[in-house]
């Protein structure tokens, strides 16, 4: 136990740390954290509307369990997805693996450290979710004693199953791939299996809940009270379902179910191991260069001279794509989460035939084409830094900074190639999620589509240049891995987040505002927006120059 204390002492301070730009001042990064959290509040009220409202219409049919539960999934699944990413990353792709190993500890104590260190970072993450919802249920309950220990419970140990689940896939995935050499494609692949069977798994355990109910059967067990449309929720997170059920029926046994879960899971998931982590962890330092001799002719058509900008956008968008850690946290990141959102449903096969509605539905949609502004809108500031390629651009130059300013390349044009790699990347995103949402519900017209498509990447431009402002602002130019430039970097927490509040800012405003109002300014915001990113543009040569001088 002495030894478990001290490595997870010395496992959180280096990861605190990690937060830190290096560059900043206490304060400043005080301040910046406090930024963070007021960006968190649009999404955190949306929420707390949302479960209020919820709560509020079905009360009356006794299904408070089920909205908290509803809830509560939703923070398991976040747990659960982030997890995915950051678990391979601390506990395999770290560089103290080698330095654990010679150290005279047992696998489940160094695994045990590690896991803590993860559940911190997903703190963040789950109270975010947590709060709102709570707050909805202490508004709308008379809670008893079992309610508010199970709440204080709830938020000490929800994240844990979906993160052992997650652990364990990330223990068997790289345990049992070890044929590859190759340090970066075997980190690479491993990662990608990873993500496939963990979203496979969610996606056949939900949708097979949901396909063995028939509308009719849905609207029986609605009708019945005592919380009895839990059950569509499928149990793949079992954890959620028991403690919305000891928090809203205040029962101590399925508070102790809850218990037992995450303890047992837990259990389960250190005994696993120390049977196998010290196999997926040794070999983890090979590395293989592939060295190619190129022909007199290949010679020539790789020194051509071509257009620097292009170059250049090439040059970032094949690092982001070679390098594993920046392939599975900005790359894969940015497409899985709005195909994810899109592919449960066709699972399931929620859809919309446009033939049942009537035509004067179908006509008013036209009217109506500032909502699709809007929506557009919202799509593009939810996307547009969530790779966090853009506001992560500096710091993952990180020691190699000062080449920026030797190589024969104006730095704005550097600048300018580096948001195009973010646009880029944010754009196929946005287009692969309308179309997506166009294929599933195909009763919004094509121009309207096509219409929150135009908005969509406007607002994605405006949040990619906000994006490498902020990481010219606060870049984390120290780093031992890759994945630190990314997951810590507080330019690329705030961008990410700042997008998503802003998101749902506009909205909830969209929602409380009346038509007319919404109808001007939809319009009035796109063209600030346009406005907004060529001035950022263009003033993005001088600010950056200024910024260079303190690094």
């Amino acid at each position: 136990m002495h030894k478990f204390l001290s490595l997870t002492r010395v496992t959180l301070k280096n990861s605190m740390g990690m937060l830190s730009d290096g560059n900043s001042k206490k304060l400043t990064t005080i301040l910046l954290y406090g930024f963070l959290g007021i960006c968190m509040l649009p999404l955190m009220f949306a929420l707390y509307f949302f479960v209020d409202t919820m709560l509020t219409n079905f009360h009356f049919l006794d299904q408070d369990a089920t909205i908290l539960a509803l809830t509560f999934y939703i923070c398991c699944f976040v747990t659960f997805f982030f997890a995915i990413f950051l678990v391979p990353s601390i506990f395999f792709f770290s560089n103290d693996g080698e330095t654990l190993l010679a150290l005279p500890l047992k696998p489940e104590v160094i695994l045990g450290s590690k896991f803590i260190t993860v559940l911190i970072y997903e703190y963040s993450f789950v109270f975010m979710v947590l709060l709102p919802s709570v707050a909805a249920i202490i508004k709308h309950g008379d809670l008893g004693i079992v309610s508010i220990l199970a709440i204080l419970l709830v938020f000490l140990l929800l994240p844990i199953y979906p993160l052992v689940l997650s652990s364990i896939i990330s223990l068997l995935v790289m345990c049992f791939v070890p044929f590859f050499k190759n340090r970066d494609r075997f980190n690479l692949i491993s990662s990608g299996c990873t993500i496939v069977l963990a979203l496979g798994f969610a996606i056949y355990v939900n949708s097979a809940s949901f396909t063995q109910s028939n509308p009719q059967e849905l609207m029986e067990l609605l009708l019945s009270g005592n919380n009895s449309l839990i059950a569509v929720l499928g149990y793949l997170f079992p954890n959620a379902i028991f403690a919305a059920k000891a928090i809203v029926e205040n029962d101590i046994l399925q508070l102790i179910f809850f218990l037992l879960i995450s303890f047992v899971s837990l259990l389960l998931c250190l005994l696993l191991a120390k049977a196998i982590y010290f196999k997926g962890l040794i070999g983890f330092s090979e590395t293989n260069s592939n060295r190619k001799k190129l022909s007199h002719q290949e010679l020539g058509k790789a020194a051509h001279q071509k257009n620097r900008i292009i170059t250049y956008t090439k040059k970032e968008l094949k690092l982001l794509f070679r390098t594993p850690a920046y392939m599975m946290n900005c790359v894969a990141t940015t497409f899985i989460v709005p195909i994810l959102m899109l592919l449960i449903p066709l699972v399931q096969g929620v859809t919309i035939d446009a033939s049942l509605l009537p035509q004067e539905i179908m006509a008013m949609m036209n009217d109506y084409w500032y909502y699709f502004l809007i929506g557009g809108i919202v799509i593009g500031l939810f996307i547009g830094n969530m790779g966090l390629v853009s506001s992560t651009s500096i710091s993952r130059e990180g020691t190699n900074l000062m080449f920026m300013k030797y190589i024969p390349m104006p730095l704005k044009d550097q600048l300018f190639a580096k948001v195009l790699s973010g646009i880029f990347l944010a754009v196929i995103t946005d287009i692969l999620t309308i179309v997506l949402f166009g294929f599933l519900f195909p009763v919004f017209p094509l121009p309207m589509l096509i219409l929150t498509l135009a908005a969509s990447l406007v607002s994605t431009v405006l949040a990619n240049y906000i994006g490498i402002y902020l990481d010219l602002s606060h870049p984390k130019l120290v780093w031992e891995q890759e994945a630190t430039a990314v997951k810590n970097s507080i330019s690329g927490i705030i961008a990410m987040f700042g997008g998503w509040g802003c998101a749902a800012l506009v909205g909830i405003a969209a929602y409380m505002l009346p038509n007319e109002i919404i109808k001007y300014a939809s319009i009035a915001l796109l063209i600030a927006m346009l406005i907004l990113s060529c001035i950022l543009h263009h003033k993005m040569d001088s600010f950056a120059f200024k910024q260079f001088k303190k690094y």
